[in-house]
């Protein structure tokens, strides 16, 4: 079971860190406001958090300070920007009642770096929990006013929002302080030793009967924590800044291999594979540039634990002893693995969670991106390295260690709609892609009914030129739910462009709009709109709260 999980993350990682796709313009036309076109070249962002000798953010540096390697040779550094941690102003106007929208950006208030700490139930021990869970509360309490952090819960199902972005720490403690879940935590995974009967019968009907326990949660924890990992990063894509996600956990699920990819692999005997779940959250976390802090929940663990300087458990009494039963023996490598190759940091076998959690944050004060376009043309799958180094010396450099380069997004229609739903059943709204939608109440005739107007940012949508006309498509998915957040109705559309050079330059002088006419399902209280580019695979969605439902009056 641990070595197809080494596969599992290796392939996570893998796609994870693949490159970005270019954005370019079409050559005939300079305007800044043309829509993305996607070509065979594709940039490679890499953010680099750069350290002076007393470890504060070091400022000031200019391009010419940076040599960028790819697989050992210069790289030509296309792109360049210094971004601080600050808080920046709404842009552009407030947008008119009864419109919603999922630019995040644009809300006033909003800082350049977020964080969001992730408190995981399914993969840690109540006892662990609670020691975490007192941690968090000694950070919070200490809270700065230019931090920007938001509490979420990895439970059995979703992630759950306990608190959204804010800098008032009474706020977080007193969500935090209500927070519940003891059915949750991963006790409930552990079948533990199989005690012997002596029938030799029983005994292999005993030991095959837990096995397939033990696989059915390995392979729930497995989905669970795969799919929270992109509804945050599809949540956060949208932030120009840095993302970092804190991950307190007493076991990562997801252990480090090698390099090379498999095509497919599976977790039990039942041949159970993960491609598409594992491969929607790569490319998540890579089109966001989210960095992964991992953090030990169990603290301090002490002489019976994993030897953290050799990543190797320790034999005791001449015999491998696991600590965390269920947990891979590897996961202090796991921890560092994941965030060298994320660009964060790991942070285990030790007391001191709350300064884990401070250091992660500062390390958002300032951050250098740096793009360049790979010369290697083989989008085959392959690892490539990536070494950032400063021209002076004196500095701490640390970056993500390399990419996959991967194709480009998925274009199956299984896999079309897969996406799309697991973006309408989030409980956040996924941002790759800016959407407005403006909400009218129809006349009731007898039932409910709504007019959308939506809006997608010309500038997101793909459309490449073919035989002297644009094409692109667009999935719209509009799921209505119940208060208990289950899907009661939903219409699928697939949106075809193929568009003349006249209603080309028409899309650029006055956006994309549809108008659609819902009628809604009684019971339904709440409205997601789900777009995704298909060339590009960026999602965006918004959540739309729904009027009342007529009252019948009285008989």
């Amino acid at each position: 079971m641990n070595r197809t999980l080494k596969r599992l993350v290796a392939l996570f990682l893998g796609l994870c860190l693949a490159a970005h796709p270019c954005s370019s313009q079409n050559p005939r036309k300079q305007d800044s406001d043309l829509p993305v076109l996607r070509v065979s070249t594709r940039l490679v962002q890499v953010k680099v958090i750069v350290q002076d000798r007393k470890g504060q953010p070091a400022t000031g540096l200019t391009q010419d300070d940076f040599l960028l390697l790819e697989d050992g040779k210069p790289q030509p550094i296309a792109m360049f920007s210094m971004e601080e941690d600050r808080t920046t102003a709404a842009a552009g106007t407030p947008f008119p009642p009864d419109t919603y929208s999922n630019r995040i950006e644009r809300r006033a208030g909003a800082r350049n770096s977020v964080t969001v700490i992730l408190l995981d139930a399914i993969n840690t021990r109540f006892a662990d929990s609670v020691y975490a869970k007192n941690q968090v509360v000694k950070f919070l309490s200490q809270l700065q006013s230019q931090d920007r952090v938001a509490l979420y819960a990895l439970v059995a199902g979703s992630v759950r929002i306990i608190h959204d972005f804010t800098s008032d720490a009474s706020g977080l403690l007193r969500m935090l302080d209500r927070f519940k879940a003891t059915g949750d935590f991963i006790d409930r995974t552990q079948t533990g030793a199989v005690p012997e009967t002596g029938i030799a019968d029983l005994d292999e009907w005993l030991r095959e009967a837990s096995q397939r326990m033990d696989n059915f949660y390995t392979n729930s924890r497995v989905l669970e924590t795969t799919s929270a990992l992109e509804v945050i990063a599809n949540h956060l894509a949208r932030l120009p800044g840095r993302k970092n996600l804190i991950w307190v956990s007493g076991s990562f699920p997801l252990t480090i291999g090698e390099d090379a990819l498999p095509t497919r692999y599976s977790l039990s005997p039942e041949r159970r594979t993960y491609w598409r779940e594992v491969e929607r959250a790569a490319r998540a976390v890579s089109d966001a540039n989210m960095a992964i802090y991992p953090v030990d929940a169990r603290g301090l663990i002490g002489a019976f634990g994993p030897n953290p300087g050799s990543f190797n458990p320790r034999p005791i009494l001449g015999r491998q002893i696991n600590p965390f039963p269920g947990a891979p023996l590897s996961a202090f490598d796991s921890m560092q693995v994941l965030a060298q190759r994320t660009g964060g940091r790991a942070f285990y076998n030790s007391n001191d969670i709350q300064g884990a959690i401070r250091e992660a944050i500062d390390d958002s004060r300032v951050t250098y991106v740096l793009g360049y376009y790979p010369s290697h043309g083989k989008w085959d799958g392959k690892f490539h390295q990536i070494k950032v180094k400063l021209k002076t010396k004196g500095n701490k450099v640390r970056h993500r260690t390399g990419y996959f380069a991967h194709e480009d997004a998925p274009k199956d229609e299984t896999t079309r709609k897969d996406l799309v739903l697991v973006a309408a059943r989030s409980p956040l709204d996924a941002t790759t892609l800016g959407v407005v939608v403006r909400v009218e109440q129809l006349p009731a005739d007898g039932k409910r009914r709504v007019k959308l107007i939506l809006a997608v940012d010309r500038r997101e949508i793909t459309l490449n030129e073919q035989d002297r006309r644009w094409v692109g498509t667009l999935d719209l998915l509009f799921s209505q739910r119940s208060p208990e957040g289950l899907g009661l109705f939903g219409e699928h559309q697939t949106l075809q462009m193929n568009l003349t050079q006249e209603s080309y330059e028409q899309l650029i002088r006055e956006g994309i709009t549809l108008t659609r006419h819902l009628h809604l399902t009684p019971g339904a209280t709440q409205l997601r709109v789900v777009v995704r580019d298909v060339p590009s695979g960026a999602i965006g969605s918004v959540s739309i709260p729904l009027p009342a439902e007529p009252s019948q009056g009285t008989r």
